[in-house]
Parts: C-alpha cells; sequence; structure tokens
C-alpha cells in the first residue's frame, strides 16, 4: 500500500500503457490464436469485433471477411470466426447421441433479465445441465401440436392485418411493410402468450405500443457490444451512451419489458388463485399451470413465468417480424416466383387441400411455399453476428483444424448458408427451386447448414410459433392483395439484428378477391 501510495499519476498512466502494450504484445504473437489470420486490430483488442457491431457492418463478419482470410478468421484476441457448414456438427451438438453442444459464451449473459427468484431464461443460460431442465419442464407448451391450439389467436391478428391492407389499399398510401410485420409479430406474441385480444393492438390502431418496435431497433447492439468493451472501459463506455436520447429510451424500453414481464404473470397467477375468470387458450396459462400443478416438484414459480415472457417479446417478434420482411422483399424482387407462388396457393385452395382461414398443416405441405420461406430465411438471417461457442478446454479439431481449448469460436449465420459447399456456386442468389429440385440427401445437407434457428439441443424452442406466423400469413395476403415495390432496394440496419426498413409499397386489391 505504500508503494502505490507513492505513485504519481504519471506513474500509474506509464504502468497502465506498459500493461496495455504488454498485453497487445502477447495478443498478436503469443496467443494461442496467433497463427489464424484476420485484421490486425482484431488480433490486438476486442475494440475491433466492438466496433464492427456499434457501427452496424455485420458484412465485415460475413462472406467478405471469410472470402479474404479463408474458414477460419481471428476477429478478436480470444475470438475465432468459423466458416464451414460442416463444423455445425461439432460446435452445436448434432453429431453426438447425446446431442452435446460446446458451451455458450460469457456473451449471452448481457441479455438475462435477472428476475429476483427466477431461473435464468433459455437464451441467456450458459449451463447446458441447467438449460434442459428448464426445456423439460416447458417443452410440451412449446410442442407443434400444442401450439395449433393457439391458431384462432393468430387468425385473429391476420383478420386485422388484412382490415389495415384494405385500409392502405383504399387511401392509396404507401405501406412499409417491415414495419408492417413487426406490429403482426408483437401482436401474435400478445395473443398467443399472452391472451390479450388483439394482441398489443399494433396492428389495430397502426402505432408501436410501449415503444418496442424502437426498443429492438436500439438495445440489442448496445448489449450484444458491450461485451466486447474491456473492463476498464465498460463503465465510461455506457456512461456516454446514456447520453443520447436513443439509448436513454432504450434502457427504459428494456425495463419496461421485464415490468410488464412480471405485471402479466403476477396478476394471471392471482387471478387463477382467487377463481376469477381469466384467458385459459394461452401460453401464459400454460405456464402457471405448471406452477400450480408442479411447481414445488420441479422447482417452477411465478418469477420464472415472468422471464419466460420476457424471453418471448424479445426473441419471438422482431426475428420472426425479419423473416416475413425477406420473404415479402424476395419475393416482390422476383416476380416469376411470386406469380408461381400464387399459384400453387390459388391451385391448392381450389382443389380444397387449403382453406380459409389459412391452417398451418395446409399450407406447410406446399412445395413452393415452404421453399420461397427457407430460401429468404437463407439469404436473409435475422441476426446480423454469431453467437459464440466456448471450445472445451481439452480443445477440438474443426474440419482438420486444430481448435485451442478455452476461446470462442462464432459461427455467422450470414456466412455459413451463403457458403457454395452446402448451398452450391448460386449460393448468393435467391433461388428457392434450390430446395425442391435436388436429391434429398442435398436438400438435408443444406437443411443442417442453416442457423437461423439454431441446431442441436439448444435449438430456438419457439420455432414452430415463428413457422406457424409465417405460414399462415403468406398466403393470406398474398392472394388477395397486390403490392407494388415501390424502391430499387431495401434497407438492412446492420445491427447484432438484421432488422430490415424502406420495403415500401403500394397496396391494391388482387382482382376477383
Amino acid at each position: 500500500m505504500d508503494i502505490l501510495s507513492s505513485l504519481s499519476i504519471g506513474d500509474v498512466l506509464s504502468l497502465l500503457f506498459l500493461y496495455l502494450l504488454t498485453r497487445a504484445v502477447y495478443n498478436r504473437y503469443f496467443h494461442p490464436l496467433c497463427r489464424f489470420p484476420g485484421p490486425f486490430w482484431a488480433s490486438i483488442t476486442s475494440l475491433w469485433y466492438f466496433q464492427t457491431i456499434r457501427l452496424s457492418k455485420p458484412r465485415n463478419l460475413q462472406s467478405a471477411l471469410h472470402e479474404k482470410y479463408g474458414d477460419f478468421v481471428r476477429v478478436g484476441p480470444n475470438l475465432l470466426a468459423v466458416c464451414h457448414p460442416d463444423a455445425i456438427s461439432t460446435v452445436f451438438g448434432t453429431n453426438t447421441k447425446n446431442g452435446q453442444a460446446w458451451r455458450k459464451g460469457d456473451f449471452y449473459e448481457s441479455f438475462a433479465p435477472r428476475i429476483p427468484g427466477a431461473r435464468i431464461d433459455g437464451f441467456s443460460e450458459r449451463d447446458d445441465a441447467r438449460n434442459a431442465e428448464r426445456r423439460r419442464i416447458i417443452a410440451s407448451l412449446y410442442t407443434q401440436g400444442n401450439l395449433l391450439r393457439y391458431e384462432p389467436r393468430v387468425d385473429r391478428i391476420i383478420e386485422l392485418f388484412r382490415g389495415r391492407m384494405a385500409l392502405l389499399a383504399e387511401s392509396g398510401e404507401p405501406a412499409e411493410m417491415s414495419l408492417w410485420m413487426e406490429r403482426y409479430a408483437f401482436d401474435v406474441v400478445g395473443e398467443v402468450f399472452h391472451g390479450r385480444e388483439d394482441g398489443f393492438g399494433m396492428v389495430r390502431d397502426g402505432r408501436d405500443y410501449n415503444d418496442w418496435c424502437h426498443l429492438m431497433s436500439v438495445m440489442p447492439d448496445i448489449g450484444a457490444s458491450l461485451m466486447y468493451v474491456p473492463w476498464i472501459l465498460k463503465v465510461p463506455y455506457f456512461a456516454g451512451m446514456m447520453l443520447f436520447r436513443s439509448s436513454r429510451d432504450g434502457v427504459r424500453g428494456m425495463l419496461d419489458v421485464t415490468r410488464q414481464a412480471e405485471k402479466s404473470a403476477n396478476a394471471r397467477w392471482e387471478a387463477m388463485q382467487k377463481g376469477e375468470e381469466h384467458p385459459t387458450e394461452d401460453i401464459l396459462t400454460g405456464l402457471l399451470h405448471i406452477v400450480r400443478e408442479r411447481g414445488d416438484e420441479v422447482n417452477w414459480n411465478v418469477a420464472d413465468v415472468a422471464t419466460e415472457v420476457w424471453a418471448v417479446i424479445w426473441a419471438g417478434s422482431d426475428t420472426t417480424a425479419t423473416a416475413l420482411s425477406s420473404v415479402f422483399y424476395h419475393l416482390h424482387k422476383h416476380p416469376a416466383a411470386l406469380a408461381k407462388l400464387r399459384r400453387e396457393i390459388e391451385l391448392a385452395l381450389a382443389e380444397g387441400r387449403l382453406t380459409r382461414p389459412i391452417r398451418y398443416s395446409e399450407a406447410r405441405k406446399l412445395p413452393f411455399l415452404h421453399a420461397v420461406v427457407l430460401e429468404s430465411m437463407r439469404m436473409h438471417p435475422s441476426l446480423g453476428y454469431g453467437l459464440p461457442r466456448e471450445v472445451p478446454a481439452e480443445g477440438a479439431v474443426l474440419c482438420g483444424t486444430p481448435i485451442p481449448g478455452g476461446v470462442e469460436v462464432i459461427m455467422n449465420s450470414g456466412a455459413v448458408q451463403q457458403d457454395p459447399r452446402a448451398f452450391g456456386s448460386d449460393a448468393k442468389e435467391w433461388i428457392p427451386e434450390r430446395w425442391m429440385d435436388r436429391n434429398p440427401s442435398e436438400v438435408i445437407k443444406m437443411d443442417r447448414a442453416m442457423l437461423q434457428f439454431g441446431q442441436g439441443p439448444r435449438v430456438c424452442i419457439g420455432r414452430h410459433i415463428s413457422e406457424i406466423e409465417m405460414y399462415k400469413l403468406l398466403p393470406t395476403i398474398l392472394t388477395e392483395f397486390e403490392f407494388e415495390l415501390l424502391v430499387e432496394d431495401w434497407e438492412i440496419c446492420g445491427g447484432w439484428f438484421q432488422k430490415t426498413t424502406n420495403v415500401m409499397c403500394k397496396v391494391g386489391r388482387r382482382g376477383g378477391i
């Protein structure tokens, strides 16, 4: 202590500079990842990866980066980007009998809501055993069979969506379809998970209630980038971000999402306990039934339910909206494909293979519709960045390349899903027929290279509700309305979420409908 107290500010700064210099030299020349190529600054400091997120430059981490450096690219002192479809089976645990995926990196911890008395949500939970336990408790609610019970709730939102499109057709007012898709996805969450008639009212009223759409354009980048700020700069960085109104609004929005999740769970639980009237056909009630019937046995409480509700708001809205926007945009950039899809849908309606309101089980059997959905998610995945996994301590071999233990690996869906080794020489083109015109083994290979919902034991538990939303809405609106794309290109907000904007359309009714 005497030595420390005798140091001047200059001495402290000199020691800090010496530490940073030593650290930079170690990272560049002696770190276990030093033999892997990549941008110079990425090998020295995590600030390189940080700035790609904050400046919304996901293309740096997608195909162009791997085209320059190869399948293995060092994008941080301890972070390795991998672009080889064959690596998925090892990293995501699809090649072992027990489905053992690599442990999630500490990046995930920045997204946990940390509601008092609750488990960590399924996305943020890094421990595979605890995550598996959580999934076993709630998995039955997320099965396709159970979710199909809620189709009438989705139908209500689709009816509101149809009404909005009809009004836009009558008024001639341009429609920002990516925004309408976002409102639709949020409202389905409100109906199916919260039992709220008309969802959150976003489609019905044409408004961003709770500013949640805005929130999803602000906070993911802040939360994701914060994990790559050196510890000494984290507090100054976050404080600096709070100087901007959008960041302050984002933080308030995050807190509001947590409060509303707790409020919804507690209010419903109270109504159930008192025997008061409450929605029974929604997932919120299903989650609380577990508390009532098996809560003590499986250690599941109301706070856990609030955490699940919170996670659904985050994970169940923007990802689906982005996928829908991609389908819509690519179809209208390819009129021949749009016409082909309409013929398929209309023929199925005429033959009685498809009925109104559109049933998911029927729509899912339409081969070209399925191909269009898959191809659109392939070309434009919802996430702009990879989700890090930790290499086991003993190290591993990926595609013949030894990877040291303890480092983190990311597989960027924007790169992997356009890899010619999985999708052919035309992988960078939107061609839905690739999912129909190839032999079954090639289709299986492509499917195993898709990371839209992840792979392995940590695959997205809500993927079925996302698919139900897409397969029900698209045939409905594409057969009833014409959409004239008013822009040459859409805009991609290239942050951690690849939100889309500027999908401006003129809406009209189709003849004979």
